[in-house]
């Protein structure tokens, strides 16, 4: 594992990437659609000037091949190799031929990164089938999907996890709290009107219990763009959890218990896991 270097795939528009340069890391960053590597490499072009940053045309797949790779014309963080992805509110999209490679083929060529950002609509399985459990990240994202994700991180080496909530960086957890509490409190309006007025001087004064508030990193001072996958490792706000804790959450969570009720689209969360050191 290389301290100092930062997986991110599925750049998008480059705001992780910004942060990751931001905070001094070096940079890999993987991304399919050849109009935002083109864009990347203008915005970041003195990052590649300087060595700090590698960019990398490419979708990550089974094999090394030319695949058929949807483009979502209206929203590029929605381009995946499923079509239905790219298609998602009936949004137009078009097709393209795009190189795919191994990612074990790119983590001998540019080293394992301390910190491992995936983002690649519904096709994360392909880096986590690459890994090696002797040779591990010691922190890792993706976005949430079904519990067979998390358990495969598990079976990987990772024992600690966090639901990141991505639409305003605070942990899934802590929201669920709130909602019961304001539930459990609303039979008794003095003492609810006392707690709302409690979190709103926390608020006013930057508390609270998030340790992010308004999307901005309190310890290094980034702030974090919306859609953004935020902070990670020791940053993310919150307690780090057992697999049974996360699985529970999510679980009442899809049931409708926290701040958002039922899911909804517009809503959606990542899930961090970090390893033991050995």
């Amino acid at each position: 594992m290389n301290t100092d270097l930062v997986f991110d795939v599925g750049m998008n528009n480059g705001d992780d990437t910004a942060h990751y340069l931001y905070r001094g890391f070096r940079v890999v960053a993987i991304e399919a659609d050849p109009t935002l590597v083109d864009a990347g490499r203008e915005r970041f072009a003195d990052a590649i000037r300087a060595g700090q940053l590698e960019l990398v045309n490419a979708a990550i797949g089974p094999r090394e091949e030319i695949a058929e790779f949807w483009i979502c014309d209206e929203k590029r963080e929605w381009n995946s190799f499923d079509r239905s992805f790219a298609a998602r509110d009936g949004l137009p999209h078009h097709s393209i031929p795009i190189r795919c490679r191994r990612f074990g083929d790119l983590l001998k060529q540019y080293g394992v990164p301390y910190y491992l950002k995936i983002d690649i609509e519904g096709h994360d399985q392909y880096c986590l089938d690459d890994l090696n459990p002797a040779d591990l990240p010691q922190y890792i994202s993706l976005e949430l999907g079904p519990f067979e994700t998390m358990l495969r991180l598990q079976a990987l080496g990772y024992s600690d996890f966090k639901l990141m909530t991505q639409n305003n960086h605070t942990q899934l957890v802590i929201d669920m709290f709130r909602a019961r509490l304001k539930r459990r409190l609303q039979p008794y309006p003095a003492l609810y009107g006392f707690s709302r007025k409690v979190a709103a001087l926390m608020r006013g004064s930057g508390g609270g219990d998030d340790g992010n508030i308004n999307g901005t990193d309190p310890i290094n001072g980034w702030q974090f763009p919306f859609g953004s996958s935020g902070p990670f490792g020791e940053e993310t706000p919150g307690e780090w959890r057992t697999l049974d804790d996360v699985m529970f959450t999510w679980t009442a969570y899809q049931l409708g218990y926290s701040k958002y009720g039922p899911p909804q689209l517009g809503i959606w969360h990542d899930v961090h896991a970090r390893r033991q050191p050995a």
